[in-house]
């Protein structure tokens, strides 16, 4: 932008400026933006051609224009720079220059507006009817920004809400997902619970028959150790009946001895363990032949 562009932009700020804290409290920020006629007759308001950090609460108040045009005096030539109304069809700004009958030669424009959003500013162009032709093209807009547009900006503003904590994030456990919980669910197949069943009797059956022959060889043992026991006493008492009788019938010679023993009771008692021994051995004839039918 040249010298005598950026005063004029200087001015319509001071105005502009002094108009706001005339009407309004609030603390605005002022500013101009780029050439947005740079790139070419036709542009769009966003914050990059503007050249601004971003366009929210911004308001646009006036715009400053300035080019040479390039024509003959006798031919007819006009220069209309506008903006579009983003909301209500037509034009929110344009302004004509009509050259018809002069020469050509530089102008710079500055046309104050009343504080108008942003939003409502659509595409701006530069637009030539008749012969002619225009060079260094320079549109620039001057603008305030509210920075309690949006209260979030600065914990300064009105209306402002402190940010909530971020919440960690839970992850709830879905136990049907689970595949043991799945296996542990899935229906029940009746042919494999009556084959499990039928398994289960017979090994018990078999479990009952090696518990059965386990008894009948322990018993069938401690028969034929009672009955050895018995021989044993048996031969034990043979062996002394006869080592006994061997002195019975010996002579001994110096005269006759007497009998001097008298037996207190005449009833010999019976032998109660040779009745257990047969009651054992009845007990394993009978276990036995149970176990053969």
């Amino acid at each position: 932008m040249n010298r005598q562009l950026k005063t004029s932009a200087i001015k319509l700020l001071l105005l502009s400026a002094a108009y706001s804290a005339a009407c309004s409290s609030s603390d605005y920020t002022y500013g101009y933006s780029n050439n947005v006629a740079a790139g070419g007759s036709y542009w769009g308001m966003s914050s990059s051609v503007l050249g601004v950090p971003s366009t929210s609460g911004m308001d646009i108040n006036g715009v400053i224009y300035r080019y040479t045009a390039v024509k003959d005096p006798a031919d007819p030539f006009t220069v209309s720079i506008g903006n579009k109304d983003a909301i209500n069809g037509g034009y929110i700004f344009r302004e004509t220059d009509d050259w018809s009958g002069k020469s050509g030669q530089t102008i710079t424009k500055l046309v104050p507006l009343a504080y108008t959003p942003i939003d409502r500013w659509g595409d701006g162009s530069i637009d030539l009817t008749g012969v002619g032709s225009i060079k260094e093209p320079q549109v620039v807009y001057t603008y305030r920004v509210d920075p309690c547009y949006d209260p979030q900006n600065n914990p300064s503003c009105p209306n402002y809400v402190p940010p909530l904590p971020e919440l960690p994030v839970i992850e709830v456990y879905d136990a049907l997902s689970d595949q043991y919980v799945q296996m542990a669910t899935e229906s029940t197949d009746l042919s494999l619970l009556e084959r499990d069943t039928d398994e289960k009797k017979d090994s018990e059956g078999d479990d009952e028959g090696e518990r059965l022959e386990v008894a009948l060889s322990a018993a069938e043992n401690a028969l034929t150790i009672g009955v050895g026991v018995s021989q044993a006493q048996l031969l034990q008492a043979m062996n002394t009946a006869t080592n006994l009788n061997a002195y019975y019938a010996s002579n001994i010679q110096g005269g006759v001895y007497k009998e001097t023993t008298v037996l207190s009771d005449n009833n010999i008692p019976d032998n109660r363990r040779a009745f257990r021994s047969m009651g054992q051995q009845v007990l394993h004839d009978e276990m036995v032949n149970q176990q053969w039918r």
